[in-house]
């Protein structure tokens, strides 16, 4: 990776740095540079802002559509705003095809919005045939399915993704099997409830009357919207019991069972909320020690560029290329801890050594002034001793 590169991702934090690999993998193409750039842009957070601006604009409109009175003022208007948000949608997705061939089709958001787009095409060739009759119908589910590009916005932002994700593992793993034991209570109190209020002629065939009708009344019981009405139709029946069967179905079917399945889902959520945080962190750690091999490359490839400049005798002294050196460092470089010169450690060692080894030399200093004294006293002696005074 040559250093114009590393210039360029330095730059631009949003490119990758592991472009080497990737065009290894996807092999040599003619318009290797232009691809690059395509997919950079889909990859851009402008990108992804002019595609969520389109989405909310197509939202309002197609609120404001919904008023007699906007829609007849405004037809042409909504009408020229739809084709063209439909073709910001067409750009975005010949784009990302074109940047990932094959990975487009793997990632489940991009599907869905492959499908929003043939249903609005779909649309699209509906009216230019004119289409009656059942086409109408069509028309008019097809222009209600509209509404799921306001959907596409979960595949722009990432805690969407993950609450939709948690979810749908959750409904799939966890909430069909409650849901199915709670179908299966219900089946059992319907038939119950069929026999017990429905069966006979004065009974209440309005709530009770068939299977169906009684699980729609037990519907009624999970969810406690309305019960006291149905109860009260079964004492107006004078039926014996049935405030025991309410009570009884309403504590299993809506005390424990939507709990249970409250609860299930609320931990799944937080699991994936965690682990949400967990992929977040280790981005942020993986960017960081990119951005530190980078920054080391550089400084690297500075001084080696320095020190060929001095071999040359580009520079007149030592102290000339480091000062230009200096020059090149910036504020918001990284100080790589994994150095012993930054080592907090080491640092607060070599303070430490070199304040002993002041308090040894100050000491050293003393021992050779006495030293030096007790010497001179001992030649003032020899020399009194010797010649006299």
């Amino acid at each position: 990776m040559s250093f114009a590169h590393f210039a360029k991702v330095f730059n631009d934090p949003e490119v990758d740095l592991e472009d080497d690999v990737w065009a290894k993998k996807t092999g040599a193409r003619w318009d290797r540079e232009f691809h690059r750039f395509i997919r950079d842009v889909t990859e851009s957070s402008v990108f992804n802002f002019i595609i969520m601006f389109t989405i909310v604009c197509n939202a309002l409109c197609m609120a404001l559509e919904t008023d007699i009175s906007i829609r007849e003022s405004g037809k042409d208007l909504f009408h020229i705003l739809d084709e063209l948000f439909l073709a910001v949608y067409t750009i975005e997705f010949i784009m990302k095809l074109y940047a990932e061939p094959k990975g487009y089709w793997f990632s489940s958001y991009n599907l869905f919005d492959f499908a929003v787009l043939v249903i609005s095409y779909v649309q699209i060739i509906l009216v230019l045939m004119n289409a009656g009759g059942s086409g109408l119908a069509a028309l008019r589910i097809l222009r209600a399915l509209r509404t799921l590009r306001t959907l596409r916005t979960v595949s722009f932002i990432r805690g969407l993704q993950v609450l939709v994700t948690a979810l749908l593992d959750t409904i799939r793993k966890s909430v069909l099997n409650v849901v199915g034991l709670l179908l299966l209570l219900m089946f059992l109190f319907g038939i119950m409830g069929y026999y017990f209020f429905g069966y006979k002629d004065d009974a209440d065939k309005q709530n009770w009357g068939s299977l169906d009708k009684a699980m729609l009344t037990l519907f009624s019981y999970v969810t406690v919207d309305g019960w006291t009405d149905i109860q009260e139709s079964l004492d107006n029946y004078n039926m014996d019991g049935s405030r025991i069967y309410t009570i009884f179905f309403i504590f299993l079917g809506h005390f424990i069972f939507s709990n249970v399945m409250i609860g299930v889902i609320i931990m799944n959520i937080s699991e994936a909320t965690e682990n949400y945080a967990a992929e977040q962190l280790a981005e942020r750690e993986a960017a960081l020690k990119h951005k530190k091999e980078f920054l080391l490359q550089r400084q690297h490839n500075e001084v080696k560029q320095m020190l060929e400049k001095q071999r040359r005798g580009k520079y007149s002294n030592f102290h000339e290329m480091v000062q230009e050196f200096e020059d090149t460092l910036r504020h918001d470089d990284f100080a790589v801890v994994s150095d012993i010169s930054t080592n907090l450690i080491w640092l607060d060692t070599l303070l430490t050594s070199l304040d002993h080894m002041d308090n040894s030399m100050f000491r050293v200093q003393q021992l050779h002034f006495e030293l030096c004294g007790a010497l001179s006293q001992m030649l003032d002696e020899k020399l009194r001793a010797k010649y006299g005074t």
